[in-house]
């Protein structure tokens, strides 16, 4: 029996896991989780917090955040925490021409470990929740490749995110660096899985999406209702179905990220079926939202790959609920109106860019992401959860285990047990809100106007509340990079399955 005085005791909750719910007191000490029990109440505790009725969940992880552009670590982290989120994993790699032109100093370096190195030291400063870091290759990478992705792994840095679009062959765009041709996808594949390591793809057919873009140009078809018919559900499964062969033949774990359309959902069951150690992600947006509301909102829902149809959406829910799709990550750009509106060319992440007429905006110059983080979880809990499509517990292995297990930072992060980060989120079920202000700086909010019923209320990472009823208590400077670990993941040999 614990004799000493606990730091926290979370009593009277409803204790939520990828298992089920139960009524579970929660006692934290020294930033982890000390003892959960029914009752606890004899327990010694500095500060007591009554949850009587309310869910306690661990804290959520986006699996898939790019704090780069408009919101860097200091404010996504602070929509992270309000949205029930404690984890992020950010995208770091060698997008110098980026990183100079957003003011990521730590970024403009030319050898991609160093930059990760850069970043860890920046955002262990400026976050105010801890983070993980995944791998960005580029074309720049590909000298050193041989050298960068085992030292990335010792880093804790253990997968690998690659585009298969935005044309590497088009020398007049400022990303034409960033796609990565097949050969450099399978040698990074290659080395990832003598490590330990994982690949990641943004897919789409690369040299299609080009040819459409272009095509569509030469017809003046620039306005937001050609958006979708630029990339069309085929060019995601074929890239998925590219990316797994290839993955098949190298032997590496595959994560395909962002996925929206129906036509991924066999691809995906067809390989996992064969065997392959393949994960999947969807984001809210396509879960919510489709080409209807790109329609009426126009550049400001511009996103890659798009919006789509009803059917689409349904299929993800479906995939989602029977674990053909394992995560959910916010695809988090924090772009603003200008930023969007100059392709994010300019470098002003404020400015006056001319307001374009309905419908007469050039979709193709405008840049693609949305502002999806502070409201990410709550949304899904709304439509998901609260319509039945998913249970709450799979709300939690969506959100929280899996991503950890996959990643290599379970049980440390995703679950609630003792010897566990005392990272968590203390929801109301009964809560109304509808999504207006966010914390971020972005004035695109995505979910804007939504009514949801089901909020946040209090968030803590490691034992230290940093959002309670709706303020700000945390402080910056005590956040921690937590290393993936390639013999802890879901595909190790022996690690824990996230299905």
């Amino acid at each position: 029996m614990t004799t000493q005085q606990s730091d926290v005791l979370i009593k009277g909750g409803i204790l939520v896991s990828g298992e089920g719910m139960t009524r579970s007191d929660v006692l934290i000490a020294d930033g982890v989780v000390q003892e959960t029990g029914p009752d606890l109440s004899a327990r010694s505790a500095r500060r007591v917090i009554d949850v009587t009725g309310r869910y306690v969940l661990p804290g959520g992880i986006d699996c898939h955040s790019h704090p780069v552009y408009g919101d860097k670590m200091d404010t996504y982290s602070l929509c992270a925490a309000y949205g029930g989120v404690t984890t992020c994993v950010a995208f770091i790699g060698s997008e110098t021409h980026r990183h100079e032109r957003f003011g990521n100093s730590w970024g403009v370096r030319k050898y991609n470990p160093d930059i990760v190195k850069g970043f860890i030291e920046y955002a262990e400063q400026a976050s105010y929740t801890d983070f993980a870091v995944h791998g960005l290759i580029s074309v720049r990478d590909q000298d050193d490749i041989g050298k960068v992705v085992p030292e990335l792994i010792r880093m804790g840095a253990i997968s690998f995110k690659m585009f298969m679009t935005w044309n590497p062959w088009n020398v007049d765009s400022p990303t034409n660096l960033l796609a990565v041709p097949d050969e450099l996808l399978m040698r990074v594949m290659d080395l990832a899985a003598r490590d330990g390591g994982m690949a990641m793809v943004h897919a789409e057919n690369g040299c299609c999406k080009a040819y459409l873009e272009d095509t569509f140009r030469a017809q003046g078809k620039t306005g937001s209702g050609h958006y979708l018919d630029s990339a069309p559900n085929i060019l995601e499964a074929e890239a998925v179905n590219r990316a797994a062969t290839m993955a098949m033949i190298t032997g590496s774990p595959l994560y395909p990220v962002h996925l929206s359309t129906h036509e991924v959902v066999p691809i995906l069951e067809h390989y996992k079926d064969k065997g392959l150690s393949l994960y999947a992600e969807t984001c809210p947006h396509y879960l919510t939202l489709t080409n209807e509301d790109m329609l009426r909102g126009g550049y400001r829902l511009k996103v890659a790959p798009p919006l789509r149809e009803a059917e689409d959406q349904d299929a993800m829910w479906a995939a989602l609920a029977s674990g053909t799709v394992n995560t959910i990550g916010s695809d988090f750009t924090g772009y603003t109106r200008n930023l969007k509106l100059t392709g994010n060319t300019s470098g002003e992440i404020f400015g006056d860019a001319p307001e374009p007429e309905p419908g007469q905006e050039n979709i193709f110059d405008i840049a693609a992401g949305l502002s999806t983080l502070e409201f990410m979880m709550p949304v899904v809990w709304s439509y998901g959860v609260n319509t039945g499509k998913i249970t709450l517990p799979r709300f939690v292995q969506l959100f929280c285990e899996n991503p950890a297990k996959i990643f290599g930072i379970f049980p440390r992060k995703g679950v609630l047990q003792p010897g566990s980060d005392a990272d968590l989120a203390i929801w109301d079920h009964t809560l109304l809100h509808t999504v207006d202000e966010e914390h971020s700086v972005s004035d695109l909010g995505t979910f804007k106007g939504m009514e949801l019923l089901g909020m946040p209320v209090l968030t803590m990472s490691r034992g230290r509340v940093v959002i309670e009823a709706g303020r700000l208590v945390g402080k910056q400077g005590g956040a921690r990079f937590v290393p993936g670990n390639p013999n802890a993941t879901s595909y190790a040999p022996h690690g824990p399955s996230a299905e």
